[in-house]
């Protein structure tokens, strides 16, 4: 890995940072939902990207890791559903638990897939 593309991890990872943080400052007082659509978002995008980008490791890390890494929190996710459980909304808690794991998974299972789609098919 060259220091370029170091520079590049760290431009992404700021970049889908920001845009994280904008998505969780919109006004709508959903901290809980606004992760989850992050983490949604960026499960989806990084599995659209690996599928896509089958061949060049450079952007797959620069895209991948750091902006959607950069993007998704699990951080965040965890904090909020413990929270959850010392309101004693233990419904609520797991809820967010599963749609965020199995979603995540299913969006970047999804994304796989069309990323696949879109590349043509390579040569034998």
């Amino acid at each position: 890995m060259s220091p370029l593309e170091l520079l590049g991890i760290a431009a992404a990872g700021g970049l889908g940072a920001v845009v994280r943080f904008l998505a969780g400052a919109l006004p709508h007082r959903r901290p809980v939902r606004s992760t989850i659509v992050v983490n949604l978002v960026a499960s989806l995008l990084a599995g659209a990207l690996t599928g896509l980008l089958v061949l060049d490791d450079a952007w797959r890390a620069i895209l991948v890791t750091g902006f959607c890494g950069g993007l998704s929190t699990y951080s965040a996710f965890a904090l909020q559903a413990v929270e959850q459980l010392e309101r004693r909304r233990g419904g609520a808690a797991a809820a967010t638990i599963a749609v965020t794991v199995v979603g995540g998974a299913i969006a970047a299972g999804a994304g796989l897939l069309a990323g696949a789609l879109l590349v043509p098919a390579l040569p034998a």
